[in-house]
């Protein structure tokens, strides 16, 4: 489940994290400008168990999926781990249904189930806010392990955490957690009470959306573009004239790349909404020139969720162009991820993350723990059991979440 957007992060002031809960890449801002910056090396301390499970070979084979280890997190250290060698990939057999494909790859990662929700507590425990979030936000596929994980987000002192919890409670309901829910809305960011609106929404509980409308025209962005989110997922066609009254105004002094992404979350929130050819805004961004690569990422991403099957030839573009107009690696898995959505198949997933499995940035590596997990194959399910073991402790709950995805 856990997407990041390495680009937002790297190349603009929003430090933008995004959550894979059907909602706008860019309308979870909420967690930038709030989230510590992770040190690498700290936050590998956190993982004890995985950090001993590190080896000093710099190539490791991949365990077949009738050799996958069934033992314990604290047993860690006799894993396989990805370092920088190459993974190898086993083919698909010739001849296997794909619901008998399926069903090995749930048998997979139903075996790895348990390390992955073992390392997502762990994370959830972290002292890194960041690290807190991907954690509750992976634990979406699993009911049981978010109702377990989302009671501390509810309550984390990071305004960042307690958003993503409410969004992972809009995306898995949890009528239990109600009661916990329902105090954020009177929280002192705004984000955060709109995604409590939404969560106890999504379990019938009485709540008034309006203070929603007046976020709408907040100058700060990221109210802004979480009211836009929030606003597409309540489904209520009267918030269209609100939307389209409020886009660009009084964000003068405001970057023009993020009002750009701010205005792709409002064009997906009226595509919510029926507003059908607000889909244009966001297929053009798949044309962004490189240097704004982060409006392609985006617009990846609302493409799939959106399930715009017009745009399949663009984002299949987006993949095999090659030489000098090549594509980044995160808009390439973007577009990858995307083609999932719309129903593409194991074996492109599989053959994108070929190119990326070993890619130095631990965000790249992510984001194919991401696409890996939407493949839902066997094979996709063997290499996640490796990348749970990856030496960067963000790729490691990227794993978790794709094989809680597989599993689910």
């Amino acid at each position: 489940m856990l997407l990041t957007t390495p680009l937002t992060e790297s190349r603009t002031n929003a430090r933008s994290t995004s959550i894979a809960l059907g909602a706008s890449m860019l309308a979870v801002a909420a967690l930038g400008g709030c989230m510590q910056q992770m040190d690498p090396k700290a936050a590998r301390a956190e993982f004890s168990s995985k950090q001993q499970s590190i080896q000093s070979a710099q190539a490791v084979t991949m365990q077949s999926p009738t050799q996958v280890s069934t033992q314990s997190p604290t047993q860690a250290s006799a894993l396989p781990v990805v370092a920088q060698g190459p993974v190898q990939l086993s083919a698909p057999q010739a001849g296997v249904s794909a619901e008998t494909r399926a069903r090995e790859a749930a048998y997979i990662a139903s075996m790895q189930s348990a390390e992955a929700e073992s390392l997502l507590r762990a994370a959830a425990r972290s002292s890194w806010a960041a690290l807190r979030a991907h954690a509750i936000e992976a634990s979406t596929p699993n009911p049981a392990l978010l109702a377990e994980l989302a009671p501390a987000g509810l309550a984390d002192e990071n305004r960042g955490v307690r958003f993503v919890a409410c969004m992972a409670l809009a995306e898995t309901p949890c009528r239990d957690l109600a009661v916990m829910v329902q105090p954020l809305l009177q929280d002192e960011s705004a984000s955060v009470r709109a995604a409590a609106t939404l969560a106890l929404v999504r379990v019938s509980k009485p709540v008034d959306p309006t203070p929603i409308a007046a976020m709408a025209f907040d100058d700060d962005p990221e109210i802004r573009a979480n009211a836009y989110m929030v606003l597409g997922e309540l489904g209520n066609p009267s918030a269209i004239p609100l939307i389209h009254d409020s886009i660009a105004k009084g964000l003068d002094l405001v970057n023009p790349i993020r009002v750009r992404l701010i205005g792709l979350a409002a064009s997906e929130a009226l595509v919510k909404l029926g507003e059908r050819r607000e889909i244009e805004p966001i297929r053009a961004a798949l044309f962004a020139p490189p240097e704004q690569a982060e409006l392609t990422v985006v617009a990846c991403g609302a493409i799939g969720r959106l399930k715009d099957e017009v745009a399949r030839p663009m984002l299949q573009r987006l993949l095999t162009v090659q030489g000098e107009g090549i594509r980044v690696p995160e808009v390439r898995l973007s577009a990858a991820i995307a083609l999932m959505e719309l129903g593409g198949s194991s074996e492109l997933a599989m053959a994108v993350s070929r190119e990326y499995l070993t890619n130095s940035d631990p965000r790249v590596r992510s984001l194919v723990a991401a696409l890996l997990g939407k493949a839902r194959s066997p094979e996709s399910a063997a290499v996640l059991t490796n990348l749970i073991r990856d030496t960067d402790p963000t790729v490691q709950v990227a794993a978790a979440g794709g094989i809680e995805a597989i599993d689910e």
